[in-house]
């Protein structure tokens, strides 16, 4: 069946051979999809939770009463009603979400996953007498409100323990989330559609998979100057810088038969070019899918969009847009009249009206209006009403996020039974460095023409550990990757080394001993040890003195409870309840006491280092050195075992010219990479530059080696100008980022590479100063000497149980902080701070006293300070670096929190977003001295630390 399809695909060279490539290169997509699936529907996400206390509780319920109010009212853009239909207002409980004891740096995208759901349960098992629903969400507080307050989750007696709540063991207040693959299907039958039955319109798409790909010319569109409408000249009758860029897009992507791409720094106008293009297109008749990794992104465009329209003089309105997906996740109220909710409600309270009570109409057609409703607004049993058909119609704007869009009642209908759906003209994907191949796929299979912006020196798409851990736990039998991960940390230097104690069955603890003699670790297998009689002592084991790792079965674990040394860590397996033991421990002053959310994983070990790696990509010191503790966690004992689990033997490969056996190391490297592969670039990467070739393909395609560089010079526009920061602030970020270099360094240089994409073009640097920017960024504060300022703190003992935080950065800041409010209550217009950290633990360290100087403990990100006009002089943002990408702010703190090591500071992609998100001010606060030392193993943060660019001296003011 395939054949009839992959014969009538245009620009290939021959169909046998492309409908191979096409299999080869999708099947690892499709197998690490399917084990992701499998993953997720046997893991239930869980948080803890709380009631909400009077003062938050006050808070939320405000919000809520102003949120009920504009959905009632809704500002009406126009004299017709909007959103007239009447409903209850609900009422229940206001509870906190929270972080389990377990994982305390918990993503915020599992706080997202419960804010999108309509009910959680009070049980892990997901019974249906355990449900909880949600009644309404206070993102800014992590709050919902609920229908009845949880109930704590008690094990069952016989399960009880003394040891503290765990993922195996969980207990306390505790709702579970029914795990939701609706995501991963789409993306599977994305991926199926595509290999199975290509039709000639998605033809580019398939050609990204072909080494045999024909990729056509084709001359960019010319259009007049007087058609422009976001990309006009200026009164004087100039150009703002980068224009001419923005122009060049456009026309390009009006004419590309298959793809166009823009990339550019922050502040570089992608948003205005992209408003230009959607009216280009709409213009000429055409339909566009608008979609982005963040809310923020498309509500920006779509917010500018809508701005333009109310401001022009004329009643045409050539962009008609709907939003679709969760109304609580729209970024500003100007865009809530325009989802698909509002627009469906307006629509049918306007046409319920008319047909209730038309004006000047004929009585006599009262049966026809009659039967009109009766069709209109009839139960429709889960398919898509006649109203939100007809908004769908009627609409050439539709936005939505890459899962957001997945809402869409046509992908939707077009998943449950296969409903055709009417292709879009082009398709927008914004911030395209954020979204991985599957997640493109997915809404670009309801596409004609596909345009990609984006900028690949941001960050790259989230990859959740877990997730990447499931893949690589099902690659070697457990008994082996058990011994491999607790002999490489016993063998460990420094703060990874953990001496571990393992429990097994009798069969698995030989293996595991046999992994750590084979690593040269000091081990004991209890069960095979000899008891010995020394000075007296009966049952003495010698070995267990200078033991780094310990393996036994339970009994035998129990038996020699009291020979066990202190200073075990439990590394895996079930180990028995030894109470005398864990008494010595505490005694003796030994952390980590009954903490069994440590257990070594030997896929999670991985895991975070394959993402390490990947982020640090351009530093070939550093990653080459995560790829060596890669390398060093494959079991060194497995080779036949791992092939007969594959029901496979060996094949012959070829290294550096002579054939040899392929080895268990050999397979296990390339699953790797076929992980790696799939989740990790994004498609901006792989359409730009590729991502690595499957082995023993001698030829590359799109997505291995980027467009070829001929078609990619025709489809690729790059915007040099930034309009967003003060000359002082784009310095750095210029010159370590975004400067055009040939030198590809060398492999144990430790140089940071350039970020650009094709080294090979001739190209400009990015990051680029528009005329006049250091006058549009001037002001009147006057605390700092430079607008790129370093305050350096020292550090301070971390206090017990506090993961990444730093007392001392959160205190100079919040100073700092109370400086600029006062200075901000005396000037006319009102002020963005952002307050940025690398960690989780530091944030909730902010978050904590944000709240109290504030007094609004119903916030978790936004707060306000400083009185003026009633209203807060200044707006704070609390933040992650990760979550800010997209947003920027005239004042931003930069909290590094680190000392005497860099954890992932070291990431390109992550320090330039964090460098280039203050608009006026930027104040870095951290240790600079350990950076610029020696000490500090990133090239990247010595440069940093040591830059003139960033100024020490603070213009202190003096007071009479």
């Amino acid at each position: 069946m395939a054949e009839l399809f992959y014969r009538s695909l245009p620009g290939f060279g021959g169909w046998e051979s492309t409908i191979k490539q096409v299999g080869a290169q999708l099947r690892p997509y499709y197998d690490f999809l399917f084990t992701a699936k499998k993953a997720a529907e046997g893991r239930k996400s869980v948080l803890g939770w709380r009631k909400a206390t009077p003062d938050e509780h006050n808070a939320f319920h405000d919000r809520f009463e102003k949120r009920w109010e504009s959905s009632k009212s809704d500002k009406p853009r126009s004299n017709k009603r909007r959103d007239q239909q009447q409903r209850l207002k609900p009422s229940g409980y206001w509870i906190v979400l929270e972080t389990t004891q377990w994982r305390p740096d918990e993503p915020d995208e599992t706080f997202d996953l419960f804010m999108e759901t309509p009910s959680v349960y009070c049980t892990p098992e997901c019974f249906p007498n355990s449900e909880v629903r949600f009644l309404e969400t206070d993102r800014e507080g992590r709050a919902v409100l609920v229908d009845r307050l949880p109930v704590a989750y008690e094990p069952e007696p016989q399960e009880t323990t003394s040891a503290p709540p765990n993922p195996h063991q969980p207990r306390g207040q505790l709702i579970w989330l029914r795990p939701n693959v609706y995501a991963l299907d789409c993306q599977i039958r994305a991926f199926r559609s595509l290999d199975n039955t290509p039709n000639p319109r998605v033809a580019p798409l398939v050609r990204l998979t072909s080494t045999k790909a024909q990729w056509p010319s084709f001359a960019p569109e010319a259009i007049a100057e007087d058609d422009w409408y976001f990309l006009r000249t200026s009164s004087d009758g100039r150009l703002r810088d980068g224009t001419d860029e923005q122009r060049r897009f456009v026309e390009i992507a009006l004419e590309t038969p298959d793809f166009a791409i823009l990339e550019g720094p922050p502040g570089s106008g992608k948003t205005t070019a992209i408003c230009e293009l959607i009216t280009q297109v709409t213009e000429r008749g055409g339909r566009v899918l608008l979609v982005a990794s963040t809310h923020v992104a498309v509500d920006n465009v779509l917010e500018r969009l809508i701005e333009w329209q109310d401001k022009r003089d004329d009643e045409h309105k050539p962009v008609l847009p709907v939003r679709i997906g969760d109304e609580n996740r729209v970024t500003s109220d100007m865009i809530l009249p325009f989802t698909l909710k509002r627009q469906s409600a307006t629509w049918l309270s306007e046409l319920k009206h008319f047909l209730d009570d038309p004006p000047g109409v004929d009585r006599g057609c009262d049966r026809a209006r009659e039967i009109f409703r009766s069709a209109l607004f009839a139960k429709t049993d889960g398919e898509v009403s006649p109203i939100v058909r007809m908004i769908l119609e009627f609409s050439n704007l539709v936005c939505g996020t890459t899962i957001g869009i997945l809402q869409h009642p046509a992908i939707k209908a077009a998943r449950r039974d296969g409903a055709p759906v009417e292709p879009f003209d082009l398709m927008i994907l914004d911030e395209a460095s954020k979204t991985t191949f599957g997640e493109f796929l997915v809404p670009a299979m309801f596409a004609r023409r596909w345009v990609v912006v984006g900028d690949v020196k941001q960050l790259s798409p989230y990859v959740e550990e877990s997730e990447l851990a499931d893949n690589i736990r099902k690659l070697a039998p457990p008994a082996f990757t058990q011994g491999a991960v607790c002999a490489f940390l016993a063998a460990a230097k420094g703060h990874l080394k953990k001496k571990s104690l393992v429990s097994a069955t009798l069969d698995d603890a030989r293996i595991i001993y046999k992994e750590a003699r084979a690593r040269h670790v000091d081990a004991v297998l209890l069960d095979d040890a000899v008891p010995t009689k020394i000075y007296g002592i009966p049952n003495a084991i010698v070995e267990l003195l200078y033991a780094d790792m310990v393996v036994g079965t339970p009994p035998c674990l129990r038996q020699f409870e009291h020979r066990l040394p202190q200073d075990l860590q439990l590394c895996s397996g079930s180990v028995p309840a030894l109470s005398d033991w864990q008494a010595t421990r505490r005694a003796a002053g030994v952390l980590n006491t009954d903490d069994s959310t440590h257990e070594a994983d030997w896929a999670s070990e991985i895991a975070w280092r394959l993402v390490r790696s990947y982020e640090l990509r351009q530093n070939i010191a550093e990653k080459n050195r995560h790829q060596r503790e890669i390398e060093e966690l494959f079991p060194k004992t497995l080779n036949g075992e791992l092939f007969a689990s594959r029901n496979r033997g060996p094949r012959t490969v070829r290294d550096n010219g002579t054939e040899r056996l392929e080895t268990a190391s050999d397979l296990l490297r390339r699953d790797l990479d076929t992980v790696r592969r799939v989740a990790m670039p994004s498609i901006l990467e792989l359409l730009q530059v590729g991502f690595e070739r499957l082995q023993g393909w001698t030829e590359g395609c799109a997505l291995t080696d980027g467009l070829p560089s001929n078609v990619l010079k025709q489809r690729l526009v790059s915007l040099t100008f930034q309009h967003r920061m003060h000359p002082e602030l784009s310095a750095f970020p210029r010159e370590q980022f975004y400067q055009p270099s040939d030198d590809h360094g060398s492999q144990n240089s430790g140089v940071i590479q350039p970020m650009f994409g094709l080294e090979s073009q001739a190209s400009p640097s990015l990051l680029r100063d528009a005329d006049g920017m250091a006058e549009r960024r001037q002001w009147t504060y006057s605390r700092y000497a430079r607008r790129a300022m370093w305050l350096s703190v020292e550090p301070q003992k971390r206090s017990v149980g506090v993961n990444n935080s730093n007392l001392a950065e959160v205190k100079t800041i919040l100073v700092e902080l109370k400086h600029f409010v006062n200075w901000a209550t005396t000037v006319p217009k009102q002020h963005e701070v952002a307050i940025l950290t690398f960690y989780r633990g530091q944030e909730a360290l902010f978050r904590h006293h944000l709240q109290r100087e504030s007094g609004q403990f119903g916030n978790t990100r936004t707060f306000r300070f400083g009185n003026k006009n009633g209203q807060g002089a200044v707006k704070v943002t609390l933040c992650t670096v990760d979550r800010f990408q997209g947003h920027e702010a005239d004042l931003v703190f930069l909290s590094f929190v680190k000392s005497g090591s860099i954890g992932f500071l070291n990431s390109p992609n992550r320090l330039n977003v964090a460098l280039t998100r203050a608009r006026y001010q930027l104040v870095l606060v951290g240790h600079r001295a350990f950076f610029a030392s020696d000490l500090c193993r990133s090239p990247l943060l010595q440069q940093l630390a040591q830059s003139h660019l960033y100024a020490q001296d603070i213009h202190w003011e003096v007071t009479e």
